[in-house]
């Protein structure tokens, strides 16, 4: 048996150098990720969430937290009421009810999502009608404030408060072929008021 016939120099040659770049491949690309991520600054605050609640939700209700998962059938609803697909996690809300009955008078929700390479961080409130009472950008990485406030706003939206759960996905529709921040808001915001209503129908 000629073992030489199968030798050949340049793949023990390579072998090195693979290992290698798989080596900083693998060490490399999460800090990329992460570096970009850290390029978008610190995170700008237009509105505390304590002022936020204050604008979405009555003020002489009272106010608990409430974390748990949709209830049996809810997501069901929602996918089928209006078309949104709601994740089966456990979430945190706020629920607004009149202090002597119990009745639920609104809730509201916030979340953070991601945006490019940082975060936003908004809040919406709906109230016992299923009408939003506020849609709120509480803040975003410093370096994207720019498309926020040049195209949707900062803190209190406009074109939000007082509109009912269809005329919000109407907007949303509409707003599908917008720039980013602007449609990316708008799902956000009627994925959230969605959620609401099926935490309170």
């Amino acid at each position: 048996m000629n073992l030489n016939k199968s030798y050949n120099p340049f793949v023990y040659l390579l072998m090195p150098v693979l290992a290698i770049c798989l080596t900083l491949g693998t060490s490399f690309w999460p800090q990329n990720a992460e570096a970009h991520k850290g390029h978008a600054g610190p995170t700008v605050t237009f509105m505390k969430k304590k002022e936020a609640l204050k604008a979405m939700l009555p003020a002489d209700a009272k106010i608990v937290t409430r974390k748990q998962p949709l209830k049996d059938g809810a997501r069901e609803w929602a996918e089928k009421t209006y078309g949104v697909k709601l994740d089966d996690q456990r979430y945190s809300y706020y629920l607004a009810t009149d202090k002597k009955s119990g009745k639920v008078l609104g809730a509201a929700y916030v979340t953070q999502m991601g945006y490019r390479h940082g975060d936003l961080k908004i809040a919406v409130g709906i109230d016992a009608h299923k009408h939003l009472t506020q849609a709120v950008i509480l803040g975003i990485k410093e370096k994207y404030v720019v498309d926020y406030d040049g195209n949707v706003g900062t803190g209190l939206i406009d074109g939000y408060a007082g509109i009912s759960l269809e005329a919000l996905i109407a907007k949303a529709d509409e707003l599908a072929s917008s720039d980013k921040a602007t449609r990316e808001f708008a799902a956000a915001v009627r994925d959230a008021a969605v959620l609401l209503a099926a935490f309170t129908r």
